[in-house]
C-alpha cells in the first residue's frame, strides 16, 4: 500500500512537472501591445538598454546576454561580467547588421534568440521601428519591455520570468520590489503632500521636467509628493524657470548622473562638483523667493537609483527626501537590491547631495 502511494506521488510529482514546464510556440504580449511568438527556449538574449540587462540579471540569465548597447558597457560597475559582451551600437541607434551577425549561427538564424527594447511608441528606436529593422534577419525575436515604469514593473518581471523559464526567479524579485512599496506606503501614509519640482537639465542648457507619464512623476506620487508638472501632458516636458518660480515648489529635486556607483563622499572632487552644480540652482534669478531654495530642500540625486528596476531605492530615498523623519533605511533597501545583481554596496559612495 505504501509503495503503490509513493508511486502514485511520484507520478503526480512527474505529471505537474511536465504541465508547468513552457509550451512552445509561446505567445506573449509585450508591452507594446504587441502579440509575440517565440518558437523555442530562449538561449541568447540582445539587451538593447541597461534597464532590459538589469531585468536578465537579476533573473539569473546573464550568461544568455550575447550583444549589448552602449548604455550597458558603460555601466560596467552593474554588469561586470557583461563588459566584454558584443556590442550592438547605441541604445536609441542600434546596429542591425551587427545584430544579425549575432543571431547568426553558420549559415542560418536559429529561433532561440531575442532582442529586447523599450517600448517607445513613435520613436525610431522604440520597439515598433526594432522589430521593423530586424525583419530580414528571418529568426530573431523582438520584444518590447520597458522596466521603468513602477505602474508595470512586477507585470514585467513575471512576463520576462515566463520567457526566460525563470519564474521563480521572478516571484522572489516582486515579493522584494512589492514589499519595499509597500514599506515606503505605510511610512508615508497620511501626510503633508509637498509640491516637488523634477530637473532634468539637457546639454544645450534648456531644463526639463517630468510630467504625467514618467516613472519620475509616478515615483513622487507614491512617496506622497505632488509634481508641479502633472498638468502638463508630455511626459517630458521642456519649461523655463520662470515656470517653476511660479510654480512655488517646496522641494527641487536635480537629475544627475556618474560614472560610477554613485558620487565619493565629501570631502572630493564628487561632492565640489556637486556644490557647484547646488549653487548654480540656488542662485538663479528670483530663486530665493521659492520655498524649496528659502527652507534648504534642494537636493541633487543620482538618477541611477531613479529609472528602472532599482527605481524602489530611488522610492526610498524619494521618501526621506520628501519627509525626512519617515522610518525608512534607503542604503539598507539598495544594500538588497545589489545582491539581485551580484555587486557590493559601495561604501565610499552618496547617491544623494546633501545627504539624507
Amino acid at each position: 500500500m505504501i509503495k503503490w502511494l509513493t508511486y502514485s506521488v511520484l507520478l503526480l510529482l512527474i505529471a505537474t512537472s511536465c504541465c508547468a514546464a513552457a509550451e512552445y510556440p509561446m505567445t506573449i504580449t509585450d508591452s507594446a501591445g504587441r502579440e509575440v511568438t517565440i518558437q523555442m527556449p530562449v538561449e541568447r538574449i540582445i539587451v538593447l538598454n541597461s534597464d532590459a540587462a538589469e531585468a536578465v540579471t537579476i533573473l539569473g540569465a546573464a550568461d544568455k546576454i550575447v550583444g549589448i548597447s552602449d548604455s550597458v558597457k558603460n555601466k560596467a560597475y552593474y554588469f561586470p561580467a557583461l563588459k566584454n559582451r558584443q556590442s550592438v551600437g547605441k541604445w536609441n541607434e542600434p546596429d542591425y547588421e551587427m545584430i544579425g551577425e549575432i543571431a547568426r549561427s553558420g549559415d542560418e538564424i536559429v529561433p532561440n534568440i531575442i532582442v529586447i527594447s523599450y517600448t517607445y511608441p513613435d520613436k525610431p528606436y522604440g520597439i515598433v521601428e526594432v522589430a521593423k529593422r530586424l525583419e530580414p534577419f528571418t529568426g530573431i525575436t523582438a520584444i518590447g519591455l520597458d522596466f521603468y515604469k513602477p505602474e508595470n514593473m512586477t507585470r514585467e518581471i513575471e512576463l520576462l520570468g515566463r520567457i526566460l523559464g525563470k519564474e521563480a526567479e521572478a516571484q522572489r524579485f516582486i515579493e522584494w520590489y512589492e514589499e519595499k512599496q509597500a514599506d515606503v506606503e505605510n511610512a508615508v501614509a497620511n501626510r503633508n503632500v509637498p509640491k516637488v519640482y523634477v530637473e532634468w537639465t539637457s546639454k544645450g542648457g534648456e531644463l526639463t521636467t517630468m510630467g504625467t507619464g514618467s516613472g519620475a512623476a509616478q515615483l513622487v506620487s507614491m512617496a506622497r509628493g505632488y509634481s508641479v508638472a502633472n498638468d502638463l501632458k508630455d511626459a517630458y516636458p521642456k519649461i523655463g524657470w520662470e515656470w517653476v518660480i511660479s510654480k512655488n515648489p517646496d522641494v527641487i529635486i536635480k537629475r544627475s548622473t556618474s560614472t560610477q556607483l554613485g558620487w565619493e563622499k565629501p570631502p572630493s572632487l564628487d561632492s565640489t562638483n556637486l556644490e557647484n552644480t547646488l549653487n548654480e540652482v540656488l542662485s538663479r534669478s528670483g530663486a530665493a523667493a521659492v520655498n524649496a531654495v528659502k527652507n534648504d530642500r534642494v537636493y541633487i540625486v543620482n538618477w541611477e537609483i531613479m529609472a528602472g528596476l532599482d527605481d524602489v531605492v530611488g522610492l526610498t530615498y524619494l521618501a526621506k527626501i520628501l519627509h525626512p523623519d519617515v522610518n525608512l533605511d534607503p542604503e539598507s533597501v539598495y544594500r538588497e537590491y545589489l545582491q539581485f545583481l551580484g555587486v557590493d554596496y559601495p561604501e565610499d559612495r552618496i547617491f544623494v547631495y546633501p545627504e539624507v
